[in-house]
């Protein structure tokens, strides 16, 4: 069994990131070609010259309008994803992939679950999919309770803050309170980096135009881990962080196959 897909964006993630001929894989557009589940129908973007070029790039074809295709990849700006979003459930899909935050403001968020109450929607925080994150998830339970933690972060509480609150909830730290210490805007105006209190975890905001960074201490009665470089160490063995957005694929395979029973 085969999906088709299409492309609403054609920016980095979408297509920019790498190539055909790239040995890691990140894009969408990567990792869809390389999956012989998945058949990819091209991409539409506002802005069709941008659409015509990662369509050229990954030999497929540009659209005028959005194409109907059983899943709808979402790869526009935060702050268009609540359009994206309606456009996409006119098309009438299988699934939805959204891409990291749902949205920029609470209030297009809200309006979004309402929306897809009825159709899967699979929010791409990338590290979930990552085998290492997933082994380290199911092993976290044998280290005992969560003591404390830090992490250190930029580029927007929520538009790169959400990989760490998905992160610390993907590895069954609860967020039981969030206290704001401080904050600033380093990249977006309406996005503030916060440094918060959350629980235990202390979460730092680190100005992205200093320092780009992504990185955890975490520790727990029986052991400490430590995530670093992005997410492509864990306690310092590589992860596969490069081929992420291949591990979505197959999950969203995988789902599929579980659903069809």
């Amino acid at each position: 069994m085969s999906f088709t897909v299409s492309i609403l964006g054609a920016g980095q993630i979408a297509a920019g990131y790498d190539n055909p001929a790239s040995k890691v894989i990140l894009t969408h557009a990567h990792a869809i070609c390389q999956n012989k589940n998945f058949k990819l129908l091209g991409f539409y973007d506002t802005k069709f010259i941008q659409a015509k070029k990662a369509a050229e790039k990954w030999d497929t074809k540009a659209f005028a309008e959005p194409k109907p295709a059983d899943v709808i990849v979402i790869c526009t700006p935060d702050t268009c994803h609540l359009q994206s979003i309606k456009q996409a459930l006119s098309l009438k899909p299988k699934l939805i992939i959204l891409e990291k935050p749902i949205a920029r403001t609470l209030k297009d968020a809200k309006k979004i679950i309402a929306l897809t109450k009825n159709i899967p929607v699979q929010v791409n925080f990338s590290r979930r999919f990552i085998p290492e994150f997933q082994t380290l998830a199911k092993d976290i339970p044998n280290y005992g309770n969560f003591l404390t933690g830090s992490g250190y972060y930029g580029k927007g509480f929520i538009h790169n803050g959400s990989h760490m609150l998905d992160l610390l909830s993907f590895l069954g730290i609860k967020a039981n309170s969030i206290k704001t210490l401080n904050k600033f805007s380093d990249f977006y105006r309406d996005d503030p980096t916060k440094t918060v209190k959350i629980g235990n975890f202390y979460m730092q905001g680190i100005d992205c135009n200093i320092h780009s960074i992504f990185e955890l201490d975490l520790f727990f009665e029986r052991k400490m881990v430590r995530i670093t470089e992005s997410g492509a160490k864990i306690n310092d063995k590589n992860t596969q962080i490069n081929f992420a957005l291949k591990y979505l694929y197959k999950n969203i395979y995988d789902f599929y196959m579980k659903e069809a029973g």
